[in-house]
């Protein structure tokens, strides 16, 4: 996909549903959060583990939005049940609605941008935000940054696994990448080449806090205590 087509993408999608909820809600209701810090990382890095502590270290009260839950909807079924993909579109439209529902509160969005689309809308929200915010002190001056775990393979199959061991022994649902290496693997594939290069394009517009995750949980939570505390 070239620069202009995926910019194109994102206009499209960002303006779309922008409009949609402008329309149900009115303009004056669209007061985003002061601070979102967009959390990502490979799988098995601990985003789950990590975000309570994250939370604490910026002040945070509000509950984080995680992405995957958010697909998990009614609306996001009604589409799965309808044979419908839920696309870079679908994603937008749910988080915009989600973070709307926090009003000023500083939020931790956990999983996105997924994708170079979604990366490209993260960078149009940015622009309506202070467009919003030149027209009316109501709405709070925007603030994004962007959290990113990292983990190698080897590291992320095995916590995949690990994780798949401990859900089945508590008779949870478990998902192919849990007990499959060949899946697990796949799955981390899939986010070095789909997220991982978008996800660092944002460096060139938001503060960007790469913190290492393969180590114990106490000096991982160190790392971002510097990386975040500092902020």
């Amino acid at each position: 996909m070239s620069d202009a087509t995926l910019l194109s993408d994102a206009e499209t999608i960002m303006n779309s549903a922008w409009a949609s909820l402008a329309k149900e809600l009115g303009e004056a209701a669209l007061v985003f959060p002061k601070e979102i810090l967009w959390l990502n990382g490979a799988p098995g890095a601990g985003k789950g583990t990590q975000t309570r502590f994250i939370m604490e270290v910026r002040h945070i009260a509000a509950e984080p939005i995680v992405i995957s839950d958010l697909l998990q909807s009614p609306e996001a079924k009604k589409l799965k049940d309808a044979g419908l993909m839920v696309g870079d579109a679908e994603v937008i439209g749910l988080m915009l609605r989600a973070l709307v529902a926090c009003g000023g509160e500083s939020v931790i969005v956990d999983g996105f941008p997924r994708t170079a689309v979604q990366a490209e809308c993260l960078k149009i929200l940015f622009g309506k935000l202070k467009a919003l915010h030149a027209k009316s002190a109501k709405f709070p001056a925007p603030s994004f940054r962007i959290v990113a775990l990292i983990v190698d393979e080897k590291t992320s199959v095995e916590r995949q696994l690990s994780r798949g061991v401990k859900a089945k022994a508590a008779g949870e649902v478990l998902r192919k990448t849990d007990t499959d290496p060949e899946a697990a693997r796949a799955r981390y594939t899939t986010y070095v080449n789909v997220t991982h290069r978008p996800l660092e394009s944002l460096k060139e517009f938001f503060p960007y806090h790469l913190v290492d995750a393969q180590k114990p949980i106490e000096a991982v939570q160190e790392g971002i205590r510097k990386e975040l505390g500092r902020a």
